[in-house]
């Protein structure tokens, strides 16, 4: 008879993990490589220097940050597969957010879109920003949520502490 080994929502969200971890540090290796240009660029003009967004003062910083976070989410998406159960929290609070930072940056989105749109755009063009939204929300915090949800389900909780539920018969009693 067959018994599971390894739930398959804790393969999924495992492998998830594994590959947003891998293409952050990617990202995050291309961020430091553009901090070390955008310094270098700015050293060439004082100018250039005074009148750079803030944010860019800090794009050092801010690539580190994601370094750590995606090589934490790596490590712990490579060991939700091994069933290690530390790494089920670190996911959860990981994911959480991921979640919250993504609903902020939609807010920020919509605020800016329909700022920008009541001053400058034509007739219906907040509709665009709204549906733009929803779109982004439905593609990026749905999947987060399914992924919160069995992260905090008995199946996962199980599974880490040893007690996955088997197939009637399957355990020979």
């Amino acid at each position: 008879m067959y018994q599971e080994k390894r739930p398959t929502c804790i393969t999924v969200i495992g492998w998830a993990w594994v590959i947003i971890g891998s293409l952050m540090c990617f990202s995050a290796a291309m961020a430091l490589f553009s901090s070390v240009m955008i310094d270098h660029m700015s050293h060439m003009s004082p100018e250039a220097q005074r009148n750079m967004p803030v944010v860019f003062r800090y794009f050092t910083l801010l690539a580190v940050i994601q370094l750590g976070v995606a090589i934490t989410g790596l490590f712990s998406g490579i060991n939700f597969l091994k069933l290690k159960a530390w790494s089920r929290s670190i996911l959860e609070i990981l994911t959480w957010v991921l979640l919250l930072s993504i609903l902020t940056f939609v807010f920020y989105l919509e605020y800016r879109w329909l700022f920008m749109s009541s001053e400058h755009g034509p007739r219906g063009f907040d509709i665009i920003g709204a549906v733009m939204s929803v779109a982004f929300i439905g593609f990026y915090g749905v999947p987060l949520g399914i992924m919160i949800k069995y992260l905090r389900g008995d199946k996962v909780m199980n599974a880490m502490i040893g007690n996955t539920e088997h197939p009637s018969g399957a355990d020979g009693g």
